[in-house]
């Protein structure tokens, strides 16, 4: 009940954000397809707290085939405003390359930062699960808050990853070597 890779007990939820300064990322994992049982595009806003911990302020989540993907990508960032760093991953080849700088040009005047995945899931999940585990991360409040649990609890073996995708992609970036550089 606990999970295997995310202890979802440790999560706190809590009812505001906490004062003081935050560094902001949202990471993406793209789907594009709108059926009941596909993939779900989804776009994790994680914080960085002055004290160390982190917030989980947010949760995009929905199954867009690509036009409206893409809008709710726009609107998201707009929505966000600025201050918030965007990460999005890059498949492989040339059609993952054509993606992102069409997705880079939409999101003029945003600070998006894209990169290829590298390793498995559960690699690239790890350090992120480890902060989860420890009560270093907090969760805001929210409709999308069950959703995210239940996707935590069941990763690597459940249907869905794409929320963890998302966030690790966010945590990843706030915590990796060019922090705070972004392309």
């Amino acid at each position: 009940s606990e999970g295997a890779i995310f202890q979802v007990g440790m999560l706190q939820v809590v009812d505001s954000i906490p004062a003081g300064r935050v560094e902001w990322c949202r990471g993406w994992d793209f789907a594009s397809s709108d059926g009941a049982k596909s993939d779900w595009t989804a776009g994790g806003k994680l914080g960085k707290l002055a004290d160390g911990r982190y917030i989980i302020a947010d949760m995009a989540r929905e199954r867009f085939l690509t036009d409206k993907r893409d809008a709710l990508l726009r609107n998201t960032a707009a929505a966000d405003g600025s201050s918030v760093r965007i990460s999005l991953p890059q498949d492989p080849g040339q059609a993952g390359k054509s993606q992102v700088l069409y997705l880079t040009r939409q999101l003029a005047g945003y600070p998006v930062h894209t990169s290829p995945e590298t390793g498995d899931k559960v690699t690239r999940a790890e350090p992120f699960a480890a902060q989860v585990n420890v009560g270093n991360v907090l969760m805001l409040r929210g409709g999308w808050n069950q959703a995210l649990i239940e996707e935590l609890r069941a990763f690597d073996s459940g249907a869905f990853d794409d929320q963890v995708d998302a966030l690790s992609r966010a945590f990843n970036r706030l915590v990796g070597p060019s922090a705070g550089v972004f392309a």
